[in-house]
């Protein structure tokens, strides 16, 4: 496999490791962060249902982040990860508004 296509590869796998873990974030972590915060079974549906609403924005989230992929590989391991996990929240929250503003 060429340089390129390893680049390209790697850039998609990582927009789907981001809209999988922004769905992640949104239907499984955060209603359960929730359920021990002592939050009622509302306030955990709201949270899914903000996460459903902006699938299709996660989803475009997602495929911007393949962008940053080639400049992300120069970092070091752990600093991949904090962005990884900075665009996994940051895709979240913009969804998330967005979607709380459309249902609004």
């Amino acid at each position: 496999m060429s340089s390129r296509a390893t680049i390209l590869a790697g850039a998609i796998v990582y927009g789907l490791f981001v809209f999988l873990g922004a769905a992640g974030l949104g239907f499984a972590v955060l209603p359960a962060v929730g359920r021990a915060a002592g939050i009622d079974n509302e306030a955990e549906a709201a949270l899914s249902l903000l996460t459903l609403k902006a699938v299709p924005l996660l989803m475009g989230l997602s495929a911007a982040a393949t962008l940053s992929y080639e400049s992300l590989a120069r970092f070091s391991l752990p600093r991949r990860a904090a962005a990884y996990a900075a665009t996994i929240l940051l895709a979240w929250l913009t969804g998330a508004a967005v979607a709380a503003a459309l249902l609004g």
